[in-house]
């Protein structure tokens, strides 16, 4: 099995369902209307969660899943060292 895959099946199973149906019911109805300016957003090409094509985001990392911090860490390090 995938790492990630079983990483989230791991949270999923270790999450109190109560909880995590209020969570999605939160993410899915969720109408942001402020758009902070000091803000990065490094979204991966390839999150199954929180679809790329409907993210607005700064930088994208090609590729990138939900859990790209396990597989793409020296990636994400390496952008955000150049930021800093």
């Amino acid at each position: 099995m995938n790492l990630s895959i079983k990483l989230l099946a791991d949270i999923l199973n270790d999450t109190d369902h109560v909880f995590l149906k209020w969570v999605l019911g939160k993410i899915a109805n969720w109408k942001n209307v402020i758009e902070h300016k000091n803000l990065i957003h490094i979204h991966g090409t390839a999150d199954r969660l929180f679809l790329f094509k409907y993210v607005k985001c700064g930088i994208s990392v090609k590729d990138g899943g939900h859990f790209m911090t396990v597989n793409k860490a020296k990636e994400l390090s390496a952008i955000i060292r150049q930021l800093l």
